[in-house]
């Protein structure tokens, strides 16, 4: 059964700083590179494809992982645009509304609307499970925004838990059969 392996990017400066990135470029940090290459310990020692988003730190931390890998660049996984908050410190923003955001009940002024992010996720899970039919293994590094939606899909859980730096989450072909026909 084909499963992909979505891990959150490892730490970055903005991380620690607590600023909300959203879709600006930041490193990992050293940690977060130490960290990426621990995790590949605990993950498949071969996959047939990689995926990162096309922000820096998701390559960054596939290739603290994988080392020298081919991988593919997709649009669709990467993190939601926090409009008007990205760049900001996530202390300084309206705690009600930030909390509302954490919990997808609101869009942040000139962001990404989630309905829009969860039709990327469809649209890119449709697509990798429409082009691979047997028991491969995918590792797609992504983000938090995006890996919190992903998981709200799969749990049906608005409090989803943010995912860590590095967290995995495995999504396989039953997973998303039974998804489609909740939908």
């Amino acid at each position: 059964m084909v499963t992909l392996y979505f891990v959150r990017h490892g730490e970055t400066q903005a991380n620690v700083d607590g600023i909300l990135t959203g879709t600006l470029e930041t490193d990992l940090t050293q940690k977060g590179r130490d960290d990426a290459k621990a995790l590949a310990g605990k993950l498949p020692k071969k996959f047939d494809v990689c995926i990162c988003s096309p922000l820096r730190r998701t390559w960054q931390t596939l290739l603290a992982i994988k080392g020298d890998v081919k991988f593919l660049i997709d649009e669709r996984i990467t993190e939601i645009c926090s409009g008007e908050w990205q760049g900001r410190k996530k202390s300084e923003l309206p705690v009600e509304e930030y909390t509302l955001y954490k919990k997808g009940l609101l869009n942040p002024p000139k962001g990404e609307k989630l309905d829009d992010v969860n039709k990327r996720i469809l649209d890119f899970l449709t697509d990798i499970f429409s082009k691979f039919r047997n028991n491969e293994k995918i590792l797609v590094v992504t983000h938090n925004g995006l890996m919190r939606q992903l998981k709200r899909m799969f749990d049906f859980n608005q409090d989803a838990a943010e995912p860590k730096n590095l967290e995995v989450f495995e999504v396989n072909f039953k997973m998303f059969e039974k998804l489609k026909k909740c939908s």
